[in-house]
């Protein structure tokens, strides 16, 4: 069985909620790079062809970016960052639940040295590498020692540019899901008396 008003609907839920996203990156300063380009979904059908699901993608980092990452907590004792801090972050996942972020610096899950390369690609992006007084590039060892252990300790804010979207759409996910379902199964029906 065919379900063209299914599959329009879910087509359209997730190109809504692709373009929410992506505007919320926009919005937060986090677009017009990897993440935002990455994110995408697929409408498939079953075996049989009697279910559908909507399946939604971007690059793994982007997790982090929605959820936020808690920091190990502690002190940082000069700059614009000076004083105590916990370290914990928590974000407001698509149920609406506001919980911590499942995410952790110093938990071991990710790449030995992970930070450091990410931390590279940030400085290179936004050109903060340092010049001397006489305009030369200089090596951003201490600059990326210095940001880790901000992040390190504070932690970093989620965006939430996925979860937001989700919540807001799976509202009124259900009723419309309902009705566009009705629609098929009655032109299905309608087909099969004539």
């Amino acid at each position: 069985m065919k379900h063209p008003e299914l599959t329009n609907y879910l087509n359209q839920f997730g190109k809504t909620l692709v373009n929410k996203a992506k505007g919320i990156l926009k919005k937060t300063g986090k677009g017009k790079g990897k993440l935002e380009k990455s994110i995408r979904f697929k409408v498939t059908d079953s075996a049989d062809g009697m279910t559908q699901d909507i399946s939604f993608y971007m690059e793994n980092y982007g997790k982090f970016v929605d959820a936020g990452v808690s920091g190990a907590g502690g002190d940082i004792k000069s700059g614009k960052h000076k004083g105590s801090y916990t370290g914990k972050q928590t974000y407001k996942n698509y149920k609406n639940a506001v919980g911590p972020t499942p995410f952790r610096y110093g938990s071991g899950k990710g790449k030995k040295n992970g930070i450091y390369k990410g931390i590279g690609s940030f400085i290179a992006k936004k050109n903060m590498q340092p010049r001397n007084e006489k305009g030369q590039y200089q090596t951003t060892v201490g600059l990326k020692i210095a940001i880790v252990k901000v992040l390190w300790t504070k932690g970093i804010k989620g965006v939430e540019f996925f979860q937001k979207p989700m919540s807001l759409g799976l509202r009124e996910f259900k009723s419309n899901l309902l009705f566009e379902i009705k629609k098929d199964v009655l032109e299905e029906i309608r087909k099969q008396t004539n």
